[in-house]
């Protein structure tokens, strides 16, 4: 058996780190469970990002060291840098803030929200020791930005370096079961903890990018329980399947579903990428896409009447399709 390479190793220990941030986070009982979460998600995010800057130098392990530029014996810095090394001896490596800057150097594009969100994580890390127990103000904000941040390692990681998590029910369990937000008034935080709560709503405030619909900063989270006589709820999907259960929809939940027309569809992809133009590539893509109908969803003025006037309103799902085409914008 061959041995894995640099790179592929980083990547099975960042898929491991991701794995047991969401099992710790999803334990029953957990004390420490959002500042542990934010400490072993950021762990596997820093393994993803060097395992991706090691496939792009050759698993050359030099792109990961840290250089500094000694004194010498008349104490003038030294124009030849050396490696640093820790207390063991061994050569440091970057940290995440670092390897991003270094990626991107590469051709690489690390979308905006996916920066702030990692930002985000390494906030609550960096003022883990500060605090015991997190509010639920604080709980609720991990939640949000821990869930986003999940959705943004999977669409990176198999961008990247073709890592499939599919084989894993990927998700964070515990909000269901806190007590409604209001009742964080009641609690009294630590000055250090207000400032946590209060940097971490700013990153959120920022938002989203339009321009990269698949990445985010923090997802809304809401849960509702209501009372049904099914025995279980069944998922569902966009299929043309004959035998599949029938769901019906109304206009509302379509245009939900599918929001943009063609217009806006060319002009979120133009914002997107930089060699992006609206020509005949363009339209084959567009095309091809279309024939699924998670992509593309046909309105007609008489729906009875095929014949009649149409016309076609698109997911922002097809977007990350486009990016196998395209080169996003930095």
């Amino acid at each position: 058996m061959s041995r894995l390479s640099r790179s592929a190793r980083l990547l099975k220990n960042a898929e491991a780190a991701l794995i047991s941030a969401i099992e710790i986070y999803n334990k029953p009982a957990f004390a420490y469970r959002e500042e542990t979460f934010a400490i072993l998600a950021l762990n596997a995010w820093e393994l993803l990002v060097k395992a991706k800057l090691l496939d792009q130098n050759g698993n050359d392990p030099r792109c990961l060291y840290v250089y500094y530029a000694p004194k010498t014996k008349s104490g003038k810095t030294s124009k030849k840098l050396q490696v640093k090394r820790n207390r063991t001896g061994n050569i440091m490596t970057m940290s995440i803030d670092g390897c991003l800057p270094a990626l991107e150097k590469k051709g690489i594009v690390v979308p905006g929200p996916v920066k702030k969100n990692i930002e985000a994580l390494t906030e609550i890390r960096d003022n883990a020791v500060h605090y015991m127990n997190a509010s639920p103000q604080l709980a609720k904000q991990v939640l949000e930005i821990g869930t986003a941040s999940l959705r943004n390692f999977i669409e990176l990681g198999k961008l990247w370096l073709d890592l499939d998590l599919s084989s894993y029910s990927l998700y964070l369990m515990p909000i269901g079961f806190l007590p409604p937000l209001g009742t964080a008034t009641a609690i009294t935080i630590s000055n250090d903890e207000k400032n946590v709560v209060n940097y971490l709503a700013s990153l959120m405030r920022q938002g989203d990018d339009d321009t990269v619909p698949d990445y985010h900063v923090s997802l809304d989270v809401n849960i509702s329980f209501k009372r049904t006589s099914a025995a279980a709820a069944n998922a569902v999907m966009v299929t043309t399947d004959p035998t599949a259960v029938k769901v019906t929809l109304t206009e509302e939940d379509i245009r939900n579903q599918y929001p943009w027309d063609y217009q806006e569809l060319t002009k979120r992809l133009k914002k997107r990428f930089i060699d992006f133009k609206e020509n005949d590539k363009y339209h084959v893509l567009r095309k091809q896409l279309a024939v699924d109908p998670q992509y593309m969803k046909t309105r007609y003025l008489d729906p009875g009447n095929p014949k009649s006037s149409r016309k076609d309103f698109y997911s922002p799902n097809i977007v990350a399709q486009f990016d196998k085409s395209y080169t996003l914008k930095r």
